[in-house]
C-alpha cells in the first residue's frame, strides 16, 4: 500500500481541528430549519432524494450545483421549503440541532459496516482488508464521525428526542414501507402534499432509478478520485451483510453495538455479553 494512500486515509479519519470547523458550518441557521441526519451509509441519500422530490415537486439528482437539501455549511442559499421559511439540511455530524426538528435515519450496524467499507473502497480510502476495517469500525476509527453507537445515542437521547422533535426512520422500514414512512416523515416536517406527489417521488427513486441517476451524473457530483466503476448506490439489501461478513465480524459488531441497536429496534446480539 502506497504512502500516499496511507496519508489520504489518515487525513480522512482525522478529527484534529474538526470541532471548530463543524461549529462554523452551523452558523446562519434559522429556528424554522430542520435537519436530516444519519451515521454515514444509513440511507440518508435515498431519503434526501425522496424528500427533495416531494418538497420541490421535481426529481432529485446527484448534481452538486443544484441541491435544494444541502449538507450543513452549504445552506446559506438553500431554498425555503418548509413552513416559516425553513430549510432542510442534511448532516452526518454529531453536533446538535438546538430546538430544530430532526429526522434521524438509522440502519442495522452490520449492514452499515459493509456499506461503509465498500464506500471507502470506492474512494480509495479503505484499509487493506475487511478485517482491518471492522477492527477500526467497532472502535469508531473508520471515519471522522466516530462510532456508530455514539452517533445513535448522541442524537436519539438528546432533549429534542425527549420533547418530540426527533423523528426516527429505520432504513429497513423505509425499504419495505417506503410510501407510508415517507408520508409520516413529510408530515413531521409540517407539510401535507398530495398523495399523488409522494407516490411520484417513490416511483422516481427506486433502486433502479437511483442507479440510473448515478450513472448519468457528471464527475463533479462525486469526490475527486472516486472509482466510479464501484457504485455508490447499491441494492441496500437488509441481510446482504450475511453473505460477506464472517461470523467473527458479526460477533465483533454485535458485542460493540448490540445494546444500542436493540434500543432502536434491532434484535441483534441479544445472546452476547455487550
Amino acid at each position: 500500500m502506497s504512502l500516499g494512500s496511507t496519508i489520504r486515509r489518515a487525513r480522512f479519519r482525522s478529527r484534529l481541528f474538526r470541532y471548530p470547523v463543524v461549529r462554523l458550518r452551523h452558523r446562519g441557521l434559522r429556528p424554522s430549519d430542520a435537519f436530516l441526519v444519519s451515521y454515514p451509509r444509513s440511507g440518508t441519500t435515498w431519503l434526501r432524494f425522496l424528500l427533495t422530490h416531494v418538497l420541490t415537486g421535481r426529481p432529485a439528482d446527484f448534481d452538486p450545483l443544484d441541491q435544494p437539501v444541502p449538507y450543513i455549511g452549504e445552506h446559506e442559499r438553500a431554498p425555503a421549503l418548509l413552513p416559516e421559511s425553513g430549510r432542510l439540511v442534511f448532516s452526518h455530524e454529531v453536533t446538535g440541532a438546538g430546538d430544530r426538528r430532526v429526522i434521524y435515519v438509522v440502519r442495522d450496524p452490520r449492514a452499515v459496516a459493509l456499506s461503509e467499507f465498500r464506500w471507502l473502497e470506492r474512494r480509495a480510502l479503505a484499509p487493506g482488508s475487511l478485517d482491518l476495517f471492522i477492527r477500526g469500525f467497532v472502535r469508531g476509527r473508520s471515519n471522522p464521525w466516530g462510532s456508530w453507537d455514539h452517533h445513535v445515542v448522541a442524537w436519539t437521547q438528546r432533549e429534542s428526542a425527549r420533547e418530540g422533535r426527533l423523528h426516527l426512520v429505520r432504513f429497513e422500514d423505509l425499504k419495505t414501507e417506503t410510501l407510508n414512512v415517507l408520508v409520516d416523515t413529510v408530515r413531521f416536517l409540517g407539510i401535507d402534499p398530495p398523495l399523488e406527489l409522494i407516490r411520484e417521488a417513490v416511483a422516481d427513486n427506486t433502486f433502479e432509478r437511483m442507479r440510473q441517476k448515478e450513472e448519468e451524473a457528471p464527475d463533479r457530483a462525486f469526490a475527486k478520485g472516486v472509482q466510479r466503476q464501484l457504485p455508490f448506490v447499491r441494492a441496500g439489501s437488509e441481510g446482504g451483510w450475511r453473505d460477506v461478513l464472517t461470523n467473527e465480524h458479526r460477533v465483533e459488531i454485535e458485542r460493540a453495538f448490540g445494546a444500542v441497536a436493540r434500543g432502536v429496534g434491532y434484535s441483534i446480539g441479544s445472546e452476547l455479553t455487550t
